[in-house]
């Protein structure tokens, strides 16, 4: 690969999406959404009306929590929401790169800057690494930011009940800056392989959906007391992740064909 080629890529995969209001509107409003609007509904019920919290429906959903019976209703109830909300902060990074991606390759089609960025002689590597840098690049920092806003938020409300700080832990460490990047490459390469292939941006961000039901399912499993995620859990997602990265990767690869995309979208 090539440094000098992949940052000239980036740069100007950069300066298109600072035009594109569209994109970064996303960027900028989705991260505010989910650091702020569903932290709040999904832990404000516990701070505000703590006399509500309990019962065999909290018992059911903090079965699994590590220390339940030491904790107080309100204070278990809490300390779970916070890890039933981790899978939300890697729909971020699962969202917010499709977005981009997709709008790179089908938005340079449309304005004709494609072909002569294909015929240049770059290798097909620097420009697939090029446009996923600049893709992940934003997504994970607007992430990060929300997280570290969230986390604030959240110490802010809690600190009087639990008298401790609860995120970040360790759990929340490897979701934000292990699994996140896991996801969002995955879903960046799909992405740009679907995008070389389609005209339409919107057909190229369906792969977000296939990355929000698995972690939905997640969220969902959580909030039926079947599991709960841990160090244990999210390292394994990790895992997994990594090899879908390794074999997307290879695939995305052969099937981004250069001589195909410039003979088809000429």
């Amino acid at each position: 690969m090539n440094a000098r080629k992949i940052r000239i890529i980036v740069d100007k995969e950069f300066d298109e999406i600072m035009k594109n209001k569209l994109v970064l509107s996303t960027l900028l409003l989705m991260p505010l959404m989910f650091a702020l609007v569903i932290p709040a509904a999904m832990l404000l019920p516990a701070i505000l009306s703590p006399d509500q919290i309990g019962g065999n429906d909290t018992l059911q959903l903090t079965s699994h929590l590590p220390g339940a019976a030491n904790m107080s209703g309100q204070e278990a109830y809490i300390v779970f929401m916070l890890s039933a909300i981790l899978p939300f902060f890697m729909m971020m990074p699962a969202i917010l790169p499709t977005i981009i991606s997709s709008y790179s390759v089908v938005g340079e089609k449309k304005n004709r800057t494609l072909e002569p960025l294909l015929a240049a002689p770059i290798a097909v590597e620097d420009i697939l690494a090029g446009k996923a840098i600049s893709a992940l690049a934003p997504a994970l920092i607007g992430t990060w930011i929300a997280a570290a806003i969230f986390s604030i938020m959240v110490y802010l409300l809690t600190n009087n009940i639990v008298h401790r700080i609860l995120v970040p832990d360790l759990t929340w460490l490897i979701g934000l800056f292990v699994l996140g990047p896991l996801v969002a490459f995955l879903g960046v390469m799909v992405t740009i392989v679907i995008s070389s292939r389609v005209n339409d941006p919107r057909t190229a961000q369906q792969v977000s959906v296939i990355l929000i039901v698995p972690i939905m399912a997640i969220f969902i499993g959580q909030m039926m007391g079947l599991f709960l995620i841990d160090e244990t859990v999210i390292l394994a997602i990790c895992v997994v992740m990594l090899a879908a990265d390794i074999v997307v990767v290879k695939i995305g690869s052969e099937l981004f064909d250069r001589e195909e995309i410039l003979t088809r979208w000429r």
